[in-house]
């Protein structure tokens, strides 16, 4: 992507940033309005009420990074599905030793500001192709369309699609997807 496009889709992504941060501080029946249920409590504790997301449910809290997300600030997780960090058992991400690897993989899937799917899809229909974000590991994510699914693909070249139903929460979204977008 050159540079003027570059320039374009952080300009998108910021303006469609500006119009779904106010939306994480609207009340429940705002939100509702909106035809997308939200709940009332954060993305920590919505995560472990969701079957396809416990595993990064507990990668979280095991990591210390759940208490990000059990506070005010708004925050997007492209959450690995059970499915996808199954892919991985091999790597014994759940032993204790490896925490800090898991803590590091997991900031590579999280986004400042609660940005749905429809709000990603919008930025990439508005610059014409693809959108880059930052992470909070400090790397970048890029967001297109394949056919009508929404694909995110990682700094390394990881590809996953958004896998199911989003997850809304009083303090931002997790967008369920099919692959760990950073292998250990």
């Amino acid at each position: 992507m050159n540079r003027k496009n570059r320039l374009r889709s952080g300009v998108m992504i910021a303006a469609t940033l500006a119009l779904a941060l106010p939306l994480a501080a609207c009340s429940q029946s705002e939100q509702a309005a909106t035809g997308e249920t939200v709940s009332n409590d954060t993305l920590a504790g919505e995560l472990g009420s969701v079957d396809t997301l416990s595993t990064v449910s507990s990668a979280m809290k095991d990591s210390g990074l759940a208490q990000v997300f059990d506070g005010t600030a708004s925050y997007t997780l492209l959450a690995p599905t059970d499915a996808a960090f199954g892919a991985l058992a091999d790597k014994d991400l759940d032993k204790p030793e490896n925490r800090a690897l898991v803590a590091e993989i997991l900031r590579d899937h999280v986004l400042p500001g609660a940005i749905s799917a429809k709000d990603i899809a919008k930025a990439i229909e508005t610059s014409g192709g693809p959108v880059e974000m930052t992470t909070m590991g400090d790397t970048t994510v890029t967001f297109s369309m394949d056919g009508d699914k929404l694909t995110v693909t990682g700094a390394d070249g990881t590809s996953a699609h958004v896998a199911g139903e989003e997850v809304l929460a009083s303090n931002g979204a997790a967008l369920p997807i099919d692959a760990v977008l950073r292998k250990p």
